[in-house]
């Protein structure tokens, strides 16, 4: 059993009591890997910066490479690696060649790339895997096969050419994907009905901490929602206003401005078309009732910071809207109470953060709100790419109870709907006890 590799500032007790949840599945202590081909499905669904196609940030790379990956090595399995990286159609849909290089590097052992999911190239690289030519095989990104993403069950998925093909040629499926599992893919949820299967070390330790906080965590709990995925953001919101799982909800980035602009205020031309691109008005019905029913519960920024025709940051009150420059960040107003609640808070969920943080001058509410969690007594879990990104560069990450590296995966689970990939892996247990 290994402790928590997501996150460092954690309490003993905590961690204990997340090693006695029943999670429903197998994990890696019930296999001995040693000889064994090894089916590992990962997220390594990199943010790619769209001018270089070079990847911005390498958390879930890394934290699967340091876990998972580097354990299966040592207990002596050959590893064959399923991934994707973008869905089609959109611009950072490309190849897994990257990926195996940029592997090779943090583990100082060449991952070998072809590419193919499940062909006569796949077939002939996963023999030499088994034959000991390779010790790790990277396979094309699975979003490639054409049937990987069609609506079917796990055991409709099973019956599938990769699936079938795949499994025939592996030994045992470890999922490790946690970021992708609510989507109920071929790779995700139909080897569990071929193949002897258990969870990963990020997938293990991500329903571990989660299902502890919306079981065990202490009140009173704050849930920090910002960043610009809206719809996520209404739907969590809404759930925590029905079940009374949030004693408070700070609202801050695009997300706050969403609820600005529901309780009443013109955000100024700029900024609510903007808002209206990004999908904001079609929500904005769902974000009045939001507020009229949950109101209580719900922070939204009292002041905001902009940016000048001269690229300065200026602060200003609600009172000065509407304005006619961007919105960029949360003002000093905002982030003094976002600071009260994070005192008052014993546990802390932060999905999305509050600014532009990539830029110096609309990183101040970002950096003060992750300082603030960083030194309380809390118990504190983040999530989602970019909210990832911004504690990598200000530092704070290794301060967090729990860094989770999933987004939607993250959302969904915390509204405790069950995941495909972990019911998948769930029915598999149950089949083979």
């Amino acid at each position: 059993m290994v402790a928590n590799p997501l996150g460092s500032k954690i309490r003993e007790d905590i961690l204990e009591s997340m090693l006695k949840i029943d999670l429903g599945f197998k994990t890696m202590d019930d296999f001995d890997f040693e000889g064994k081909i090894v089916l590992l499905r990962t997220d390594m669904n990199l943010p790619l910066d769209p001018k270089t196609n070079m990847p911005i940030d390498l958390t879930r790379m890394k934290v699967l490479a340091e876990t998972t990956l580097t354990e299966l090595l040592v207990r002596g399995a050959r590893v064959v690696i399923l991934t994707h990286q973008g869905r089609p159609g959109d611009a950072d849909f490309t190849t897994t060649d990257l990926h195996a290089k940029i592997l090779t590097k943090m583990l100082k052992t060449k991952v070998f790339y072809v590419p193919d999911v499940y062909g006569p190239k796949a077939i002939e690289a996963i023999k030499k895997v088994r034959e000991g030519a390779y010790r790790i095989l990277m396979l094309e990104n699975v979003r490639t096969d054409p049937e990987e993403m069609i609506k079917r069950t796990g055991e409709d998925h099973s019956k599938s050419k990769q699936v079938q093909t795949l499994s025939m040629l592996c030994d045992i499926y470890v999922n490790d994907a946690f970021a992708a599992a609510h989507r109920a893919n071929a790779s995700l949820t139909g080897y569990p009905y071929v193949l002897p299967s258990c969870a990963g070390r990020v997938m293990e330790w991500e329903v571990r901490a989660i299902t502890w906080l919306l079981q065990y965590s202490e009140k009173p709990r704050l849930y920090i929602v910002g960043g610009a995925k809206l719809d996520d953001a209404i739907s969590i919101c809404k759930h925590l206003g029905e079940t009374s799982k949030a004693d408070w909800i700070f609202t801050c980035g695009l997300i706050g401005n969403l609820y600005l602009k529901a309780a009443g205020y013109n955000l100024g031309e700029i900024n609510e078309k903007f808002l209206e691109r990004k999908g904001g008005f079609l929500l904005m019905e769902s974000a009045k009732e939001v507020l009229n029913n949950y109101g209580d519960k719900i922070f939204i920024p009292s002041d905001l910071a902009v940016e000048t025709p001269k690229g300065e940051r200026v602060e200003v009150p609600l009172s000065a809207l509407p304005i006619n420059m961007p919105i960029k960040d949360i003002g000093q107003s905002s982030c003094e109470i976002a600071e009260d609640l994070i005192n008052k808070a014993r546990t802390i969920i932060v999905s999305g953060p509050p600014g532009v943080y990539e830029e110096e001058q609309f990183s101040i509410g970002t950096k003060r709100i992750f300082k603030a969690i960083a030194f309380s007594d809390a118990f504190s879990l983040a999530g989602g790419g970019h909210t990832v990104a911004a504690l990598n560069l200000t530092g704070y990450a290794k301060y967090f109870s729990h860094i989770s590296t999933g987004g939607g995966a993250l959302i969904e689970m915390l509204m405790e709907k069950e995941l495909p990939a972990i019911e998948a892996l769930r029915k598999n247990h149950k089949k083979s006890s």
